[in-house]
């Protein structure tokens, strides 16, 4: 269920170029398609904060995944722009609705960091299948193929709901009037920030890749083929979180994710070669990752009531959101120098943050109580 909420949104490079290929839609406006369709993320991420703890999760999701399947439906056949900036909006509040749940889910287990490197290796297989495939789909079906493939998906995801939770674990309050939430409520909305920042790097770089590919001259198979082995280095950057979880502690995977990703945005400007493209995609999906997995666990260290996870998916929807469309603002005459530029800073600047935050709560224990993954009961 994890890869279904933001799927549209790692799709997003070839919706974009779809978009403005086929719809005829400016690169501008079909950046804020993009952004629209994260701020439905960021709106239903913020309301689920107020009923995550309180409702049955399976039915939520039910209406979750019909409605992801409809408004999916309903992009295919949509050709007005405005129309098109809502319906997105909605179906990234259903996605939304989606991702807050299963982010939810995943926290509460006693090893979050492996939780969410597990669901990443599968997001990242999926989407593997999904970015090899778009290039064919573009050219049958154009764009709308790529939404009656993401609505199927929604569909198919109905399947996994008998194994689904149907609430959260518990977790040790603060015995004290919430005094442990208070003492690190600075901390947590610091790493609120911080997810929004990191977020907004890598959605503004990754909304406009398939572009920066064509700039520098590549074939759009080419581009389809790199995008899609780049999901595969996301399974491996996802298998290497899973695996290590905190055995190396977290600023280390942190440190190595932060110079990667400043590498890859280094390397992707102007002219460049296919093998540089593929090398440069496959470790900014698979860094991005990693950190991901890390930052969540983070925040899940210091997350006393369980409800600040939802929150963070509202922030790194925000920042998926807003990336996009800053990044649209930054194209200079068909340059894209200007969105690394700005995607290094904001990188550099949100893993600071988490880095700053693990030192800081270094000494504190799991707020989990005994229990190994949330079964409802």
């Amino acid at each position: 269920m994890y890869p279904l909420g933001p799927a549209a949104l790692i799709l997003m490079p070839m919706l974009v170029g779809g978009l403005i290929d086929h719809r005829g839609i400016g690169e501008q406006q079909a950046g804020y398609i993009a952004a629209a369709e994260g701020m439905g993320l960021v709106v239903a991420s913020w309301v689920a904060a107020l009923w995550v703890r309180r409702v049955s999760w399976a039915k939520v999701l039910v209406a979750g995944c019909v409605a992801t399947a409809a408004l999916n439906l309903v992009s295919a056949v949509t050709e007005s722009y405005q129309w098109l900036l809502l319906v997105r909006f909605l179906a990234g509040f259903s996605g939304g609705t989606i991702f807050a749940l299963t982010v939810a889910a995943l926290g509460d287990n006693r090893h979050p960091d492996r939780a969410f490197g597990i669901a990443q290796v599968v997001q990242g297989a999926l989407m593997f299948f999904a970015f090899a495939a778009a290039p064919s789909i573009l050219v049958h079906w154009t764009v709308a193929g790529l939404y009656v493939m993401l609505a199927g998906a929604a569909l198919a995801m109905l399947l996994a709901l008998p194994r689904f939770p149907t609430e959260g674990a518990r977790r040790i309050e603060a015995e004290t009037g919430g005094g442990a939430v208070a003492d690190h409520t600075a901390l947590i909305w610091a790493g609120l920030v911080a997810s929004f920042l990191f977020f907004a790097s890598v959605f503004g770089f990754w909304a406009y890749i398939e572009r920066v590919g064509q700039a520098a001259g590549l074939s759009l198979e080419s581009i389809g083929l790199a995008l899609g082995a780049s999901q595969f280095a996301a399974i491996v950057g996802a298998g290497a979180a899973a695996v290590a979880s905190t055995r190396f502690g977290r600023a280390a995977p942190l440190l190595l994710a932060l110079c990667g990703q400043l590498l890859v945005l280094w390397l992707l400007v102007g002219r460049f070669s296919s093998p540089v493209f593929f090398v440069g995609a496959g470790l900014f999906q698979a860094l991005f990752v990693l950190a991901n997995s890390y930052q969540l666990g983070v925040i899940s260290k210091i997350d006393v009531k369980g409800r600040a996870l939802v929150l963070v998916t509202g922030f790194q929807g925000l920042g998926s959101a807003v990336g996009p469309g800053i990044a649209a603002l930054l194209i200079d005459n068909g340059s894209y120098v200007r969105i690394n530029q700005a995607s290094a800073l904001a990188c550099l600047a949100g893993i600071a943050v988490f880095l700053f935050i693990i030192q800081r709560t270094r000494h504190l224990a799991s707020p989990l109580a005994h229990t190994d993954v949330a079964t409802g009961h």
